[in-house]
C-alpha cells in the first residue's frame, strides 16, 4: 500500500497527516466532500476515521472503503442537504477586484500617453458580460465547481470563453461613451482593489480549513494571504508586463 505524504494537494491548504491513506484516494474524497459543501472539520474527522481504520486493520482505503467518490457520497446521503453559496462579501470583492484590475492599468496607460481614459460601447458590453458570468457563479457555485472538477476539459476552455466574451465586444464596439481623467480612474481603481482585499480577508476571518481532530487547530495559510491579495498582485503583474512591452517596443 502506497502511503500518503503529508501535503496540501487538495486539503484546503492544511497539512493534515493521513499516512495510511493513498494520496489519490484522499484527494478525490476531499474534493467530493467539498462539492457537497462539507466543512473542514467534517472532512478532517472523516479522514481521521479512515486513516485510523487503515492503520489498525492494515487494509488500504480502497479495499476497506471502496471508491472514494462513492464512499464520500454515502456519507453525505441522508444528512441535511446544503446549498453552497458564495458570501456577498466574496462576490462584491470579486467585482471590485476585476474593476481595479482593468481600471488601474488603463489609467496608467492614459497617464503615460497624456490622454484621458475613454470608455467605449464595447467596454460597457464587456462589463455587462463579466457581471452576468459573476452572478451565474455566485448564484450557482456548486454546479459550476462540480463542472470544472468532474470535466477537466472545461478548465482549459473556460478561460478562452471568458476572454472572448470580454475582448470581442471591445474590439468591435469602439464608439466612445465617456471620458474620464486618468487620476480619477486610478484613484477609484486603487480604492476598489483595497476594498477587495478587505472584503476577501474578512471572508477568511474564520477560514474553513481541514481540521484533523487528532492535531491542534491550524493557523492561517499562505494560500489565504495570496487569495486576499490576488487582484492587487495581478494588477502589479499587468503593469510590469506593460512596462516591459513599452521598453521592448
Amino acid at each position: 500500500m502506497r502511503q500518503s505524504d503529508p501535503d496540501t494537494t487538495a486539503t484546503g491548504g492544511v497539512d493534515i497527516s493521513t499516512p495510511h491513506i493513498d494520496r489519490a484516494w484522499r484527494d478525490t474524497f476531499v474534493i467530493e466532500h467539498r462539492l457537497a459543501d462539507r466543512t473542514g472539520a467534517e472532512i478532517g474527522d472523516a479522514l481521521a476515521t479512515v486513516d485510523a481504520h487503515c492503520a489498525e486493520s492494515g487494509e488500504s482505503a480502497p479495499d476497506a472503503f471502496g471508491d472514494p467518490t462513492a464512499y464520500s457520497r454515502s456519507l453525505v446521503d441522508g444528512t441535511p442537504a446544503r446549498t453552497f453559496r458564495l458570501r456577498p462579501a466574496t462576490v462584491i470583492g470579486l467585482v471590485l477586484g476585476l474593476f481595479g484590475l482593468v481600471a488601474v492599468p488603463r489609467a496608467v496607460d492614459a497617464w503615460v500617453e497624456g490622454t484621458r481614459v475613454a470608455v467605449s460601447q464595447g467596454d460597457l458590453v464587456a462589463v455587462a458580460a463579466a457581471l452576468v458570468l459573476t452572478l451565474l457563479v455566485a448564484l450557482r457555485p456548486g454546479p459550476a465547481l462540480a463542472l470544472l472538477v468532474r470535466h477537466r476539459w472545461t478548465t482549459f476552455t473556460l478561460p478562452f470563453v471568458v476572454l472572448i466574451a470580454l475582448i470581442v465586444p471591445q474590439a468591435l464596439l469602439r464608439g466612445s461613451v465617456a471620458e474620464f481623467a486618468w487620476g480619477t480612474v486610478a484613484a477609484i481603481g486603487v480604492v476598489a482593489l483595497a476594498l477587495q482585499v478587505v472584503l476577501t480577508w474578512a471572508d477568511f476571518a474564520e477560514p474553513d480549513q481541514l481540521i484533523d481532530p487528532r492535531q491542534p487547530a491550524p493557523g492561517r495559510t499562505a494560500l489565504q494571504w495570496l487569495t486576499a491579495f490576488i487582484f492587487p498582485f495581478l494588477t502589479v503583474l499587468v503593469l510590469g508586463m506593460d512596462v516591459i512591452y513599452r521598453a521592448v517596443g
